[in-house]
């Protein structure tokens, strides 16, 4: 029986049917049907074929509806040769659509002989839960060959390396041959994973700003106590275990600050870390010396982990600077956890202009929300886990009220060197939110509690000290080797006593100090420093050493100065700096449109709301406070045997004209000429 002949039987029984319709409101739900249809073979120079020849749809009620086809071939590249679908539509007059496709097969012309072998398509790897349904590994294969056509049928599996019933990875190979003997093979992996959860709970070990303490120093625990932790529990309990940094971990100590962080990024792979969050430190170099720690094609020292920063971009855009991810996934058990490292709000302010101006910092919760719901709904992630670089209680409480797919689970802080364990109630499980203070003074603990589908169902949140976990009192001998290493190389800036202190001075002091220094290394009329550039204070008998220096004075600041009215300096003056005027000066005795040379440190300088970018003859002079301060030191060890904020203040140089404003200062008792830079 013929084709069209079955075909008119078909339209004669649709005629019948709609004659013995009881009547004509009876409800059309009856879709037509396709006639025709068959994969098409094209090879390429050949005219495009017609996709409608031969092609036919009749309908129940409407009859011949072929006029109503319409042909979908976007999915179709016609100038390349591949396997494609073509997807044929067709409604009737009630609206009844039914759909169907077929194969378009294009191939290159080729001579007589061949020598091309067949391709398999849509062979792809498998992920299997034990318990599931066994899948068809031949589902959705084709096999196509120029000469031959196709070879679905001739496809071999080879699938006798998998057992389904035990977790592993196992390889599953495909292949054909067509009829010249040209062999094509292809193998996929096939993952057999448990079919339940296994872990029944998630600890996380965390630090912030270490800012480069990696040997121990009092309560400061060192790199090498804290790996002792971390790697035992790694090794005994690997998918249970993480570890991450909530940023400004590199910069602020001359064993890090020397290799600009580079020693720190080896210790941290030493210790397996799992995610770095960007901090504001990290700018202080200029953020591309650290990106190139994560750029998977530097020749140089090279991150094993992630650095992460979802709010952070390049000014005016959403673009993301290079090497830096909003988020990182880790698989462990097949539970997935999901780490989002965020920026602090508003901390563009506690970098120096000249390092950030190219970045903005967005709305950490926007960016928090925004990837918690595309890593539950997109990357079926069960545990989500924020990362904040700062520790606004404003930002804490709106992500702890984020809920449904954008739900944190616990949220960890930075920037402020608390030390807290603090908690966001909400319906369910509360959110923790941790603190673990600065300088490797604490480890932060945070062991989750894992329902059997992997979701959070409690917690117990801890900071640890040698007190409490006596682990952190033992080195792990690995780490102090690589830390040697280091060491080694920077010895005489570790160990040289430059002086020693001869009284006790807070950093409050020292901030005061450093304004006087900061004047009088230009002979200006006011000197400036803010209280936040001071990191730490001095012991009486403390020896002082380069290393000592960097901690009280961790950033590469530069001296700058300018000319600024009376007037401008007294609506400047606030709480956050120490100003140091010469002598017969105050700020009471400025005169308001007299002007007056202001000296102080790039990062305040620098500041677009303060007054000193917009005063008369800036000047960049290239001098690093912290080595003013060294120079100082160095000088008053030639005469006493201590150091004293009171000694008189001797600066060295070898610039002649900074010389001659040096000679006129009553303070300056001596005149040296040379000056360490």
């Amino acid at each position: 029986m013929t084709k069209w002949f079955r075909a008119l039987i078909f339209i004669s029984l649709s005629f019948l049917l709609m004659a013995c319709q009881p009547n004509e409101s009876e409800i059309d739900y009856v879709p037509p049907t396709f006639f025709g249809l068959k994969d098409i073979q094209y090879t390429l120079t050949d005219p495009k074929p017609n996709l409608l020849e031969g092609v036919t749809a009749l309908d129940t009620i409407d009859g011949d509806v072929t006029s109503r086809i319409v042909v979908d071939e976007s999915q179709v590249d016609w100038n390349t040769p591949g396997i494609y679908n073509l997807i044929y539509t067709v409604t009737d007059t009630s609206d009844n659509l039914i759909g169907d496709s077929v194969l378009v097969i294009i191939t290159e012309r080729q001579g007589e002989v061949d020598q091309t072998p067949p391709l398999i398509y849509n062979a792809s790897n498998v992920v299997y839960q034990i318990g599931d349904t066994i899948p068809d590994l031949s589902s959705g294969i084709i096999a196509y060959d120029d000469k031959d056509g196709n070879l679905t049928s001739e496809v071999v599996i080879d699938s006798s390396q998998v057992d389904w019933d035990v977790p592993g990875t196992y390889q599953v190979t495909y292949s054909v041959e067509d009829s010249s003997d040209n062999l094509f093979s292809i193998t996929v992996t096939i993952t057999v994973q448990s079919g339940t959860t296994t872990l029944s709970s998630l600890t996380i070990y965390y630090i912030n700003d270490t800012h480069g303490a990696i040997q121990k120093n009092g309560s400061q625990m060192g790199l090498a106590n804290i790996a002792n932790l971390i790697l035992d529990e790694k090794s005994s309990n690997p998918d249970e275990t993480l570890f991450i940094g909530g940023g400004d971990l590199l910069q602020g100590n001359v064993l890090s600050n020397y290799f600009y962080g580079s020693s720190m990024i080896s210790m941290l792979n030493y210790m397996q870390m799992d995610a770095f969050v960007l901090g504001n430190h990290e700018f202080d170099w200029g953020l591309g010396r650290i990106l190139e720690y994560f750029n998977p094609e530097t020749t140089g020292t090279k991150a094993e982990f992630p650095l992460l920063a979802a709010n952070v971009f390049l000014k005016g855009t959403t673009t993301y600077p290079d090497h830096i991810d909003p988020y990182t996934i880790i698989e462990r058990a097949n539970v997935k956890i999901g780490i989002i490292g965020l920026m602090g709000y508003g901390l563009e302010d506690s970098i120096a202009t000249s390092m950030v101006q190219d970045y903005y910092f967005d709305d950490p919760v926007t960016w928090a929300a925004h990837y918690a719901d595309y890593l539950r709904t997109e990357e079926d992630v069960d545990v989500i886990i924020a990362v904040l670089h700062g520790s606004s209680d404003y930002t804490n409480q709106a992500l702890g009220q984020l809920s449904g797919s954008e739900r944190i689970d616990v949220t960890f802080n930075g920037h402020s060197h608390q030390e807290y364990i603090r908690f966001e109630s909400r319906d369910g499980v509360d959110m923790p939110v941790i603190q673990s203070g600065a300088n490797g003074t604490y480890v932060g603990e945070v062991m989750l509690t894992l329902n059997s589908t992997g979701q959070v169902s409690g917690y117990q949140v801890k900071n640890l000290t040698g007190s409490s976990e006596p682990r952190l009192n033992t080195p792990d001998s690995g780490m102090q080797d690589i830390i040697g290493t280091y060491v080694t190389e920077i010895e005489p800036l570790l160990t040289e006593v430059i002086i020693t202190s001869g009284d006790y001075y807070s950093q409050t002091e020292l901030t005061a100090f450093m304004a006087r220094l900061i004047r009088l290394s230009v002979d200006a009329d006011l000197g400036i420093h803010n209280y936040g550039g001071t990191r730490a204070g001095l012991d009486m008998g403390e020896d002082i050493t380069v290393a000592t220096l960097y901690e009280i004075f961790p950033f590469d600041n530069k001296v700058k100065y300018v000319d600024l009215l009376g007037s401008e300096i007294k609506d400047y003056a606030n709480s956050s700096v120490y100003i140091d005027f010469a002598p017969g000066l105050s700020l009471n005795t400025l005169e308001d449109d007299v002007y007056y040379t202001v000296a102080t440190n790039e990062y305040v300088f620098d500041k677009v709301d303060n007054p000193f970018i917009y005063g008369q003859n800036p000047i960049d002079t290239g001098i690093i406070i912290r080595d003013v301060l060294e120079d100082v030191l160095r000088n008053q060890a030639e005469s006493y045997a201590t150091f004293l904020i009171d000694h008189p203040i001797v600066l060295s140089s070898l610039d002649p004209l900074w010389l001659n404003k040096l000679t006129n200062l009553d303070f300056a008792s001596i005149i040296k000429d040379s000056y360490r830079l």
